[in-house]
């Protein structure tokens, strides 16, 4: 991990070019994207929500459930509180396992690391049997 201008970043094994992948990934890929994060609220509330700042994601796809849920096991976290946020964020643990929708993590502009062999990559997205 480095330090750039008060903001830190993520180097893994040197300069890694990162693809983009929408929400095109696949079990195995490691993947990174920018979710926000909310304050919490009661279900029953009728405030609009706060967001507090954002959150930068580097997981490994561990599977994909049929509906449409996606089990990442986290690699690296940072957090980028907003300006009018007070109270400290805390980063995704590592190791931790969380669960998010296909579609929700498609939104934070997903980038992907290549594979060592990327003709095997597109054998397995190009087989019949792939549940992508």
């Amino acid at each position: 991990m480095h330090r750039h201008g008060g903001k830190q970043a993520f180097w893994i094994g040197g300069d890694v070019q990162w693809l983009p992948c929408g929400a095109e990934f696949i079990v195995a890929d490691v993947i990174r994207w920018r979710e926000p994060v909310w304050k919490p609220q009661p279900r029953n509330s009728k405030k609009k929500p706060v967001m507090l700042g954002h959150r930068t994601v580097i997981g490994q796809i561990a599977r994909i459930d049929r509906g449409g849920w996606v089990h990442v096991q986290v690699a690296a976290c940072t957090v980028e509180p907003s300006p009018r946020c007070l109270r400290p964020l805390y980063p995704l643990q590592v190791g931790e396992d969380i669960k998010r929708q296909r579609g929700k993590i498609g939104q934070g502009k997903v980038d992907r690391l290549p594979w060592s062999d990327e003709s095997a990559r597109a054998a397995i997205v190009g087989s019949r049997f792939a549940k992508v």
